[in-house]
């Protein structure tokens, strides 16, 4: 049976009116955007009613940093209802039936021959993109830990996953798709379209494209022309008619009772989806439209454009946290207002400030208010653990200082902040590792290949590091120049970690063998080893045990259990 949602009386409609006149009206005395729609929704319905928070995306390509907006600010109003102690569920509906573009199938060679049907007839691929997107929400935190890798839960629970193509095959929704079909010229008048005809399409019961004309329109039945395989047929049931996007939309809020839904700026404006369909909820529905979480687009770390799934490429809220932990990346999207818009980006100015601005914020949370507020809907542990760490730049500094090594950096920086949680510690330090890897390369490394013969500086220091026993690196009278000419050799750049720092953490071996490899073949291993994926430090081996002789390899650590460093691997089982 469908859900209903309860209003209260007129005077609900006369609210939602006066809050209609302006979507992007919001109370900036709450300590946080997201507890201001956690009121509104809490003074709409009546203690005991279960508050249903719909997040929906179309997954006609993977979905990235901008999708993942929408999801987090149905999380945060979730989290804010329940510090206010009211029962909510968040709803993620995966728009499956949705047809792929034409466009997209010319362009995508697994998509060819697809344009037209529905998303999910390419069922491999729709289930990789879902899949994948519900492991990310899991590694944030956000997907409950009871919900399958389809992120399906009990019903009645904290969280629900539709897929609207199984949906709407299965006859879920035929009761209120006979209304809609029935009444289509009346809600055509409503959303000011000259013909109801024109707000359905059919998916040809011959080829599955809805590349469709109806010529008749029933409650019951819909008979149409397809103009990709020339078939004149009639369906009988609701299962192939596919409404527009808007009646699509006011179908499902009306079935499952949805009360509350983000949605990017540009589909809340004047003559948007969301102003065009007042009329449907209360002329023809007889319901308040839900409540409206607007927010602003998600833009790249330089230009102006958003970031777009059609563009293909990213990134991807795995990409955030191999980089990231989930509280900071959720940080990320909710410490500004959900109207303004984001940049989210990689580069070094950028990930450096926003781990201080992060490594501030949680300094401040015992004393701050709204800061306490934020970390609360944010997360449930402590946040002080996290807020002794010592700072990013810190801990890329001691990796790269150690040659990309995870193990020898960890203990410097264990020896340096001993009061710090270890676990956390080396999380950081893999972060810091995997950021090298995949970002840190321009600012870190110089030409990747030959640059120039070895000079009279590597000869000498090759031969001292094979006769060398002590600590650090052999002592000698080095000019800026023969540092320039070692740096070059090992690194490809004129500067580079301490040579002492380097040689401990590496081995004079091991150094003596990368001159040599340089000096010999042109290679760089020591460069290749430092942006090689690095694996993360063990938080249970002490620095005592490290070995004391032997080259570890670049980047090495012990194999322990996933971390946000290893997502993207986790994402790719769970999608499989």
């Amino acid at each position: 049976m469908p859900r209903t949602r309860r209003v209260r009386g007129r005077n609900a409609f006369a609210g939602d009116a006066a809050s209609r006149r302006d979507l992007h009206a919001q109370d900036r005395t709450a300590p946080h955007w997201a507890l201001d729609y956690a009121r509104r929704l809490a003074d709409r319905h009546p203690p005991q009613h279960r508050i249903l928070i719909q997040t929906s995306m179309s997954p006609s390509g993977s979905f990235h940093v901008g999708n993942f907006r929408d999801t987090v600010c149905a999380h945060l109003v979730h989290r804010a209802l329940a510090r206010m102690g009211r029962r909510s569920a968040i709803l993620l509906s995966f728009d499956d039936y949705d047809p792929v573009r034409e466009s997209q199938a010319a362009r995508d060679p697994e998509l060819a021959g697809h344009g037209g049907r529905p998303l999910a007839a390419h069922r491999e691929r729709a289930t990789r993109i879902c899949r994948a997107y519900l492991a990310e929400l899991r590694a944030t935190g956000i997907l409950p830990e009871g919900a399958d890798a389809d992120g399906r839960m009990p019903p009645g629970g904290t969280w629900e996953t539709h897929y609207q193509y199984e949906r709407y095959r299965a006859g879920v929704y035929r009761e209120i798709q006979r209304r809609y079909q029935r009444d289509a010229a009346r809600l055509a008048d409503l959303l000011g379209k000259a013909d109801g005809r024109d707000l359905f399409a059919v998916y040809c019961l011959q080829c599955g494209r809805g590349t469709t004309e109806i010529h008749r329109l029933g409650a019951a039945s819909a008979h149409y022309a397809c103009r990709s395989c020339g078939a004149r047929l009639t369906v009988t049931g609701p299962e192939h008619v596919k409404p527009s996007w808007a009646l699509d939309w006011t179908l499902r809020v009306a079935h499952e009772g949805i009360d509350c839904e983000p949605a990017g700026q540009d589909h809340c404006s004047a003559g948007s989806t969301m102003d065009r369909t007042v009329p449907v909820y209360d002329r023809y529905l007889g319901l308040a439209q839900p409540v409206i979480v607007p927010y602003g687009l998600v833009r790249g770390e330089r230009g102006a454009g958003k970031i777009s799934g059609s563009s293909g490429g990213g990134p991807y809220v795995r990409d955030l946290l191999a980089v990231h932990p989930a509280p900071m990346v959720l940080w990320l999207y909710a410490r500004r207002n959900c109207l303004s818009d984001l940049r989210i980006g990689f580069g070094a100015d950028v990930f450096f400030g926003a781990y201080d601005a992060f490594d501030r914020f949680l300094r401040a949370v015992p004393g701050d208010a709204r800061a306490r507020v934020l970390w609360e809907l944010l997360s449930d542990e402590d946040p002080a653990p996290r807020a002794a760490l010592p700072r990013m730049r810190s801990v890329v500094g001691a990796l790269y200082a150690r040659g990309g090594a995870a193990e020898p950096a960890l203990a410097h920086l264990t020896r340096r902040h001993p009061g710090c949680d270890r676990e956390l510690l080396a999380e950081r330090v893999a972060h810091a590792g995997a950021w090298l890897v995949t970002h840190g390369a321009g600012r870190y490394r110089g030409e990747a290949g030959p640059g120039g013969e070895a000079g009279p500086a590597v000869d000498v220091l090759i031969e001292q590091l094979r006769a060398h026993t002590g600590p650090g690196a052999p002592r000698a009278h080095r000019t800026v120049a023969e540092f320039r000419e070692i740096y070059r050799a090992l690194f490809g750049t004129e500067r580079g970690p301490r040579l002492d720092t380097l040689v401990d953490a590496l081995t004079p071996q091991a150094v003596a063998d990368a001159l040599t490899a340089f000096r010999d073949r042109g290679e760089r291993p020591l460069c290749a080893g430092l942006f090689a994926s690095p694996g993360r430090p063990s938080p249970e081996r002490p620095a005592s045990e490290r070995p004391a002789s032997g080259s570890p390899a670049l980047g090495s650590a012990a194999p322990l259990r996933p971390a946000s460093a290893s997502v993207r691997q986790e994402v790719a089982g769970r999608a499989g």
